[in-house]
């Protein structure tokens, strides 16, 4: 059995994130962070370490998403509410995230 143990001990910087795409598919990021935008892509980071090389060492997954693919990022809200976690937080003071909680795209 896994753990789920986010990759920081605080829980706060990481929220879930759902990325909707163009075509009207939607991938959701569970204990997620977005890294930036470089290049054309968008950058999430995985906050769950898991073993992908099966050879027992565990990193975090970079997911870099084409712009031209995607409708909008949410931040989705849950039971233990991260609508105060610092990907909301980062998202808000840079004035990328819209009133309904989605994050702004050009």
């Amino acid at each position: 059995m896994t753990s789920t143990v986010p990759v920081t001990s605080d829980a706060n910087a990481y929220c879930t994130l759902s990325v909707r795409r163009v075509g009207g598919s939607r991938d959701v990021h569970d204990y997620a962070r977005i890294l930036g935008v470089r290049d054309g892509f968008l950058f999430l980071e995985d906050g769950m370490l898991t073993d992908r090389s099966g050879n027992g060492i565990r990193t975090a997954q970079v997911h870099a998403i084409p712009l031209a693919e995607i409708a909008a990022v949410d931040v989705e809200t849950h039971a233990d509410d991260d609508e105060n976690s610092e990907t909301t937080i980062g998202l808000e003071s840079a004035g990328m995230l819209n009133f309904d909680g989605s994050v702004y795209v050009r």
